[in-house]
């Protein structure tokens, strides 16, 4: 890709970002333009060539060979715009959770969906000021400096029990719709929600949940809990709270720390 197209796709949206900025209550109309070939292109490029198939079988040397010929790409793109993309069911496998007998599963999708989910929470990330550098440890900085440089006396961790597999898909869109209002991008998003699972041979409806894995499920669960969580915590727990809080999160794993134990006490039990 000629870098001028990769700085107009920048700069478009660094556009979106701005105004999603200035303006938090602005839905976006018009969003289904940005997830271009060339955007899908980088995106597939970037993938590492032992990355696992989906359910097509097809490998990343053969998706990479095909989108370069534009053979795959055009029909995804004219899918989106006419809002009858066929999303792909997801593979699920199962790896080791650290230190811990018990397995995570895991979604696979197909190589091309792969590289368009990244093409979207890219152009969604603009929106929602997504900051895809920041990891783990970023949040376990933040933490240790909550801690060590706050009146922090008292610290509640929360483990939300297959928060990737229970989420409410209708609870999700209307999320996503407080931002979002091009159709079409709502079309792609509930398509993915709905794909199917393949796991023993057989594929399995998906009625609730955004299989862990794809980069779209990253996102939409951020943006989840961002309404469910984050909003409550800043809007309705701190307010009543005697003193100092704060929140730290990274997806679906955080952390609250308090200065006095009763107000831990009291948040831990409307967690409940």
């Amino acid at each position: 890709m000629q870098r001028e197209d990769q700085l107009t796709m920048e700069t478009g949206l660094e556009h979106i970002a701005a105004k999603a900025r200035c303006e938090p209550k602005l839905r976006f109309t018009s969003l289904a333009h940005h997830i271009t070939r060339e955007r899908v292109q980088r995106n597939l490029l970037r993938s590492p060539q032992r990355s696992a198939a989906g359910v097509d079988g097809q490998t990343v040397k053969a998706a990479k060979e095909s989108f370069g010929e534009w053979i795959e790409i055009e029909p995804m793109l004219q899918s989106i715009h006419r809002q009858g993309y066929r999303a792909p069911a997801v593979r699920r496998v199962y790896i080791p959770k650290p230190g811990k007998t018990e397995k995570r599963p895991l979604g696979v999708p197909t190589v091309s969906d792969r590289a368009l989910q990244r093409s979207t929470a890219e152009v969604l990330s603009a929106i929602y000021g997504g900051r895809p550098h920041l990891s783990a440890h970023h949040a376990l900085s933040t933490l240790n400096e909550a801690i060590c440089g706050g009146r922090t006396s008292w610290v509640l961790e929360a483990d939300l029990k297959d928060y990737f597999g229970s989420l409410s898909h209708e609870w999700l869109l209307r999320f996503v719709e407080h931002r979002v209002g091009d159709p079409r991008v709502i079309s792609l998003i509930r398509r993915w929600l709905k794909a199917g699972v393949l796991e023993d041979g057989a594929v399995h409806p998906s009625d609730e949940g955004t299989p862990q894995g794809g980069s779209i499920s990253v996102l939409l669960s951020n943006v989840y809990l961002h309404y469910v969580l984050d909003l409550w915590f800043e809007r309705v727990v701190k307010v009543q709270l005697k003193g100092e809080a704060r929140l730290v999160r990274y997806i679906d794993d955080f952390v609250i720390c308090f200065q006095h134990q009763s107000d831990a006490l009291r948040v831990e039990d409307a967690l409940r």
